[in-house]
Order: C-alpha cells, then structure tokens, then sequence
C-alpha cells in the first residue's frame, strides 16, 4: 500500500495548484499583478516543498528546522512584496483545508482500513505544522517589516530637516509637517550636525509650516536652539502663532533671550536679505 506522506508528496504539484486557484478565487494572490509571471516558478517551487515538510512530517519524522526555515523565508518574500499579515494567514488555512481534503481522499481510497486513531494523528500533526507555520512567519513578517519601516523613517527625517545654507555662516531650518517624538529627537540631532558641518553663525528656523506644536515639540524646539547656543550660533526663530506662544508660556520655557521673528521674510531682512513676502 501506498503511505500517506508518498501519496501526498507524488500529488505535490496538485494540491500546489489547488492551493493557487483557491487563493485566486477569494480575489487573493500573493504577489503583485506585475511580478506573478516572473516569481511564478519560485512561488510553485516553494509550496511544492511546504507539501513536502508537511508529508514527511506525517509519517513521524521532525520537521521542525525545514518548517522553519520554509516560515522565515516565506515571511520575507511575503514582506518584500507587501503581501499582508491578514492575507497570507488565509492561505495558510486554505492550504490547511487542501491538506485536510487529500488526507480524507487518501483513507477513503485506500485499501487497507484507515482507523479513526490514524486520522485523529494525522489531523493533529498537520494543525500542528499550519499553527507552526504562521507562529514563525507572524513573527519574522513582524520583524522585516518593521527594520523597513524603521529604514523608510530615518530616511524620511533625514530629508524633512535640511538645513538650507543661503551664504557664508547663514542657513535656514524650514520645518514643514507634524512632529512625534521620534522626528523631534532625529531633527535635533540632525540640526547639531549640519550646523557644525556648515561652520554656521546664523541658524533661522522656521516653524510655520508645522501644524500642531504641543508641549514635546515646544520642548524640542527649546533643547534646539539651547543646543546651537552652545556651539555658537544665533538661533532665530519665525512663523510662532499665538496658540504656540501659549503653550510655550504653559510650558514655563524661558524664550526671553530667543530672538523671534513674525515670518522668515522679516527675520532675513533684518540680516539684509530682502525677500518679498506672498
């Protein structure tokens, strides 16, 4: 007689292409319309070899670092291709139900009598593989995704606090769009190197593009123009609403010794650069 685990793997390329037009009739797919052609074979290949795992692990044998190794990679290719956490653990379940339907045609079809003991082992060890496989995939999408995002904020700070040199010693700060505490503390550390890189004298910061300053903002904007004092710069500031003032006030900050301007226009004029205000 033929085994479970050989029946499955001799079938690998069915259930594989089952498990696909199931996934493609729920309006689900893995990858992205542009790169199905050319990751076709790898995403065959790769679920060809979960059948594989998952039979060998019916006849008893530990699986444990190919089930592994399969959920980590899938996770990054998954993550790559910004397949979600959401979508992918359905086709986990609906590869689960695919598996569960060849196991109940396999003792059907077979001519020795399969026991309900049989069955009940081969349905745990499978369940136990697909709660595996989503345990370590979660868990490693969790984690790619979050060095990327990571990644794509650093690079976005980087860019959101250009100081902008005007002429020798001068440069501008405009500061454009909300602050969370993870900006405030990128941008102030970002504002000490470029200021000591430009050799500036000068710093104008402009916050009249931001839309909301609260208390920690205030804070950062404060340590800011602290932390330029002590390297020698004249930090002034444009663009302060009245609602700014009032929080600023609230904070018990003393801006007394800050210089502050109504707009940037005024605050270059009065350094000799004569800008027209809109």
């Amino acid at each position: 007689m033929v085994a479970l685990d050989q029946h499955l793997t001799e079938h690998k390329e069915d259930i594989t292409q089952q498990w696909l037009e199931v996934c493609t009739s729920k309006g689900s797919w893995l990858y992205s319309a542009t790169d199905q052609q050319k990751l076709a074979q790898n995403l065959k290949d790769q679920h060809e070899l979960l059948v594989t795992i998952v039979a060998k692990s019916l006849r008893k044998e530990d699986v444990t670092d190919e089930l592994n190794r399969w959920s980590l990679q899938c996770a990054r290719d998954r993550a790559v291709h910004e397949v979600t956490v959401t979508e992918s653990v359905g086709q986990f379940n609906a590869f689960r139900h695919i598996m569960f339907e060849w196991i109940q045609k396999f003792s059907e079809a077979s001519s020795q009598e399969i026991s309900i003991r049989d069955f009940y082992e081969w349905s745990r060890i499978l369940n136990q593989n697909i709660d595996r496989i989503i345990e370590v995939f979660t868990e490693e999408y969790h984690q790619v995704t979050m060095i990327q995002l990571n990644a794509q904020k650093e690079m976005i700070n980087e860019l959101s606090a250009p100081i902008m040199p005007i002429t020798e010693g001068i440069g501008i700060l405009p500061l454009v769009g909300e602050i969370d505490t993870y900006r405030a503390r990128t941008i102030l550390e970002s504002v000490l190197e470029q200021c000591s890189a430009l050799k500036l004298s000068y710093l104008f910061l402009d916050i009249s593009g931001v839309p909301i300053v609260d208390t920690m903002v205030a804070y950062q904007i404060f340590k800011v123009i602290d932390s330029t004092k002590l390297l020698g710069i004249e930090t002034i500031i444009s663009g302060i609403r009245p609602e700014i003032a009032q929080t600023v006030v609230k904070l018990g900050l003393d801006f007394s010794n800050v210089k502050t301007e109504q707009s940037l226009a005024k605050a270059l004029a009065n350094k000799g650069f004569k800008i027209k205000e809109c």
